[in-house]
């Protein structure tokens, strides 16, 4: 039995596995929308760093999540593309229709994930919901720090090494972790992961909070964000 922080990255979904009541932790390539279409009996919980729930206007969460994480991590926080928008062939169509729907455009960091918000959008039910949340890697690595933003961009040095300090105390193997990751995962991809496996081990303890009380989309699924 395990429980799983999700993070797309360019070789598709990185998986970092904690085992239960172990706590071993394992890292691996996933196929989310199987995991989310067909749930194996091993699966507690999965946390994945994806928006769910779209909206046709802006959603509350995010808002919420720019707001606790202050400036200028809250800048990592990009508002969700509407239902519709996923549909678009082009940023251009995407945010047109996207501005038609909400009054606002669509960014471009929002359209280089429209794949993968539509995987899983596609794939989601609310019943899955029990068990498989959203997070943002920034409001768990702010959970982790004592409710603290970090100091740097996580794609630097800097930013690097202060969430894998943080890590280091819930995840002792990160580093040999982060050494022997799959082809195409980069080492921010691994680091997200692993901080919403930590969320995800927060939510099968039943510890876990969310960013500000659940919205319903027309699919009649929750949409917060889960640290």
């Amino acid at each position: 039995m395990f429980v799983a922080g999700v993070d797309g990255c360019r070789a598709g979904w990185v998986a970092f596995k904690v085992e239960i009541p172990s706590l071993a932790t394992s890292v691996e390539l996933v196929d989310v929308p199987k995991l989310l279409k067909s749930r194996p009996n091993d699966v507690l919980s999965l946390a994945i760093d994806i928006p769910i729930g779209l909206l046709d206007y802006s959603r509350a969460c995010d808002k919420a999540a720019r707001k606790l994480l202050g400036q200028p991590r809250g800048t990592s926080v990009f508002a969700a593309p509407c239902r519709a928008a996923l549909a678009a062939a082009s940023h251009a169509g995407a945010s047109a229709l996207n501005r038609e729907k909400t009054t606002r455009g669509l960014s471009q960091q929002a359209w280089g994930i429209a794949p993968k918000i539509k995987q899983v959008d596609d794939s989601i039910s609310s019943e899955c919901q029990v068990w498989a949340f959203e997070v943002h890697p920034e409001v768990c690595f702010w959970a982790l720090n004592q409710r603290r933003a970090m100091k740097h961009n996580k794609k630097t040095a800097e930013g690097a090494k202060e969430r894998v300090v943080l890590l280091r105390r819930v995840f002792p193997q990160i580093d040999r972790h982060l050494a022997n990751r799959p082809r195409r995962v980069g080492a921010d991809d691994l680091l997200d992961a692993a901080a919403a496996a930590w969320t995800a081990l927060r939510l099968h303890q039943r510890q876990a909070e969310c960013v500000c009380s659940p919205e319903v989309d027309q699919k009649g699924l929750a949409v917060t964000i889960y640290y």
